[in-house]
This record gives structure tokens, C-alpha cells and sequence, in this order.
């Protein structure tokens, strides 16, 4: 009896491991996919063929990342084919906020000014939204739901509710223990079915930050998807604060940054 009584009192004494923080976890995901290092980075969009698509349709886009005095930014431009050259997206992080975005259309001649609405329209008819290609939102509650293997990695699975629930009602992420990387996304629509799922692979560590090279948005309805493939990533780069400023949207796709 005694002994059982001693085990006992062991046991009540022993520390209990505290759960990990939502939103701590959701800060170090931010940090790993967001580091604060200027960079340009070489990005394909593959729209895998899927009706009405007969075909694979593969573009190219320009990339560069920068931390300006008033949050950071990141600025897409179409590079090829020709009749997709020079359309050029550019976000600035909301903090706490939603993000600022702008975008520029050639044939259009004009930078337009993105409104929170227009955030979840497709980006190019691709599988992607504008906010899909942002940062990472700080617009929702975030709450830990378990742990798990996943694709052979660790992870701790987190939930986020969205403040506004119009367009998702919620959406489940996979953070890898390791690299604090995302792993799996799953995005539910207001009805609380499974809409759509972003996935984070081929993560290859360059200058000793590990990056994912393949990103893959499937919609499950359609049964599309369009995958982002990231190839000569710079960091450190001494990129003009100019470059990603709206009013200079028309002459991004000429900047001799993206060239190597």
C-alpha cells in the first residue's frame, strides 16, 4: 500500500507538459515561410489539365520579397509567355490588418487597388487566390487540435476560424515540428465541406533556411490544381525600395532584378 501511495504522490508531482500556444505556433510558421531577408526567387505555375483545359498550361513569374519601414512585401510579376508578361501583383502586409494589395494589367493600363472582397478571386483562372499568395492571415482564431504524422513528418495540427466566414468557415493546418514549416492546408467552405487543400513539399534548405520548392493548391470540387515550383532563390538581394511601390507596378517586368 505504501508503495502504491508513493507512486502515487510521484505521479501528482510530476510536471505536466503545457500545451503548445495557437498562436505562437502560427508566428513561428509565419517566420519560417516569411524571413526577413531580401530575396528573388524564379517561380513556375503549372495548371494541370482538367476541363475545359485540354492541356498543361505552364507559366513563368518573377518573385522578390523585402521588409520596407512599413512591413514587408512581395511583388509577382509574369514573365512568359508574352501574353501573360507583365501583369504584376503586389502585396503589403496588413499587420493585424488585412494585406493592401495592387494589381497591374497591361492590356488594361492601369494599377488597381485591391478590395478585401476581391481577395478570394482566382488569380489568372488558376487554382490560387490573391490572398492565397499573401502572407499568412492573422484574421482568424487559432486553436491546437492534435498532433500527427503527416506525409512521413511530424506535426502539430492547428484550427483557424476566420472572423469573417463568408467564403471559408475554417481551415486546418499541419505545421512540421521541425522546420515550423506548413506541411498540409485544408480549407472548408461555409457549409463545413472540404473545399480545397495546399500542400508544401520538395523543402530543401538553401543558405541554411529550409524552403519548399513545390506548392500545390487542388480543389476538390473540380478536381483542379495548380502547383507552384520555386527555382534560383537569392536571399540577400539589394532590391530598390521603388521596385515595390504601386506607382512603379508598369515598369516591374523591365527591372533588371530578375535577371541572375
Amino acid at each position: 500500500m505504501r508503495a502504491l501511495l508513493l507512486v502515487a504522490s510521484l505521479l501528482a508531482a510530476a510536471p505536466v507538459a503545457a500545451a503548445p500556444d495557437a498562436n505562437a505556433l502560427i508566428q513561428k510558421m509565419r517566420d519560417a515561410l516569411e524571413p526577413p531577408r531580401a530575396s528573388t526567387r524564379t517561380v513556375k505555375i503549372v495548371l494541370n489539365a482538367v476541363a475545359p483545359r485540354t492541356e498543361t498550361v505552364e507559366w513563368t513569374a518573377g518573385e522578390a520579397r523585402k521588409r520596407l519601414a512599413d512591413g514587408s512585401r512581395i511583388l509577382a510579376v509574369m514573365l512568359a509567355p508574352e501574353s501573360q508578361r507583365g501583369i504584376a501583383l503586389l502585396v503589403q502586409e496588413g499587420q493585424k490588418k488585412p494585406d493592401l494589395k495592387w494589381l497591374y494589367v497591361p492590356v488594361v493600363r492601369r494599377v488597381r487597388t485591391l478590395v478585401p472582397a476581391d481577395a478570394h478571386q482566382t488569380f489568372l483562372n488558376t487554382d490560387f487566390t490573391y490572398a492565397d499568395l499573401g502572407f499568412v492571415t492573422q484574421d482568424a482564431q487559432y486553436e491546437v487540435i492534435g498532433t500527427e504524422t503527416r506525409d512521413g513528418v511530424a506535426t502539430t495540427k492547428v484550427q483557424g476560424t476566420p472572423r469573417d466566414q463568408w467564403y471559408y468557415s475554417r481551415f486546418v493546418l499541419w505545421i512540421a515540428n521541425d522546420t515550423s514549416l506548413p506541411v498540409r492546408e485544408e480549407f472548408y467552405d461555409p457549409s463545413g465541406a472540404l473545399w480545397k487543400v495546399e500542400t508544401w513539399g520538395q523543402v530543401t534548405r538553401i543558405d541554411n533556411v529550409p524552403v519548399p520548392l513545390r506548392i500545390r493548391m487542388e480543389d476538390v470540387r473540380q478536381g483542379a490544381s495548380t502547383e507552384l515550383r520555386v527555382s534560383d532563390l537569392l536571399w540577400d538581394r539589394e532590391l530598390p525600395d521603388d521596385l515595390f511601390q504601386p506607382g512603379k507596378l508598369p515598369e516591374a517586368v523591365s527591372s533588371g532584378v530578375w535577371n541572375r
